[in-house]
């Protein structure tokens, strides 16, 4: 089973969300908002790594694992994108408040869809009373590089291309936490709540996909 056929129920509201943003750019000639779909785009590839993992050889599926840690923070980053809503001339607030709720949703469902794989994968590998503690330490993760992503604007791909600069702040916030009390307070409450979303939706009735080895 393809990507594609696996989560081409995910579509209606990526296509719904997309058809927003054009028609919003065609009614203002504006591209205030045109970044959406590359954020949303981000989101996808936590949730492509996860699906690859199963399908993967040994060494790969850790590398696979180590790039879906990496790029997790970004499905659930689109949530702080909500801080773009603001009036503005010739555009209905709510119009924006619909762009920016959808988008920040689907992350979100991608970003579980993608952690519930990952607990998936993670059976086979370590004993499954364990599985139910790795989410809370992910999250916390996650609200750290929504921090860094949002305020310090770093990028996943920053590890790569300017890890110095990366390596130094994440020092320095470790180092003096007082200093940067903001970012843990952030941190910490983003991780809880995320953490207590994610037990919510798995209690939730949405399609079950099983992946398939």
């Amino acid at each position: 089973m393809t990507f594609y056929k696996n989560y081409k129920w995910l579509m209606p509201m990526l296509v719904f969300n997309t058809a927003l943003i054009l028609c919003r750019v065609i009614f203002t000639w504006s591209l205030t908002l045109a970044f959406i779909p590359w954020n949303v785009f981000l989101g996808v590839v936590p949730l492509y790594f996860s699906y690859l993992l199963p399908r993967a050889g040994k060494r790969s599926a850790w590398l696979l694992l180590g790039g879906w840690l990496l790029f997790f923070p970004n499905a659930m980053y689109i949530v702080t994108d909500l801080f773009h809503l603001r009036e503005r001339p010739g555009v209905p607030q709510w119009l924006d408040l619909l762009i920016l709720f959808s988008a920040a949703l689907n992350g979100l469902i991608m970003g579980f869809l993608s952690l519930q794989n990952v607990e998936q994968f993670l059976r086979t590998k370590i004993k499954p009373a364990h599985i139910h503690k790795i989410a809370f330490p992910i999250f916390v993760l996650c609200g750290y590089g929504i921090y860094l992503g949002r305020y310090l604007r770093f990028n996943s791909w920053d590890i790569i291309s300017h890890p110095l600069s990366l390596f130094s702040y994440m020092g320095n916030s470790i180092i003096h936490p007082i200093r940067n009390i903001e970012c843990w307070t952030l941190t910490l409450l983003f991780g809880i709540w995320l953490y207590l979303l994610y037990r919510y939706f798995t209690k939730l009735t949405f399609k079950n996909v099983q992946l398939q080895p």
